[in-house]
């Protein structure tokens, strides 16, 4: 568990790849990545989640993780559909469908929704393709010099 003040440090703190091979990203096929990131200053480590769903091919998933397990941010793309907790100040009980990011919230972990919009630090992007939405994403999650990404049709 996170205090929310540890949890947006985490967040804002710039990322860089421990790697920088290229990004194999499937239009077609499902698939599930796992990236190695690390802050400057090499003391915090971090994993980028890269995934397509098998069941439902359009569904993507990308999410930024601290200390391996605690999600600090994670944008769905035609996810299944959900609620936010009745409970939480933030838009609550609203079904989301669409497009919506999820942020790590002191007491409910990543289980609160946001819409994009929601989100003035969040930069939609102009072309709404799959790599634009991924690229938003580790812009948002202050992910620097992301190797090249390579589509594999």
């Amino acid at each position: 568990m996170l205090s929310q003040v540890e949890a947006d440090h985490l967040l804002r703190l710039e990322k860089s790849f421990v790697s920088h091979e290229v990004i194999e990203f499937s239009v077609g096929e499902p698939f599930q990545q796992v990236h190695d990131l690390q802050s400057l200053d090499h003391r915090e480590r971090f994993l980028l989640d890269v995934e397509r769903g098998e069941r439902k091919r359009a569904r993507l998933k990308f999410q930024t993780r601290a200390r391996r397990a605690i999600v600090l941010a994670r944008i769905d793309i035609a996810g299944r559909a959900h609620r936010n907790l009745d409970h939480y100040p933030h838009r609550p009980g609203e079904r989301f469908e669409g497009i919506h990011i999820h942020l790590y919230r002191e007491g409910f972990d990543d289980r609160v929704a946001y819409l994009p919009e929601d989100l003035p630090e969040f930069k939609i992007p102009q072309s709404k393709n799959d790599i634009a939405w991924l690229t938003a994403f580790m812009e948002f999650c202050r992910i620097i010099d992301a190797p090249p990404i390579q589509v594999v049709i």
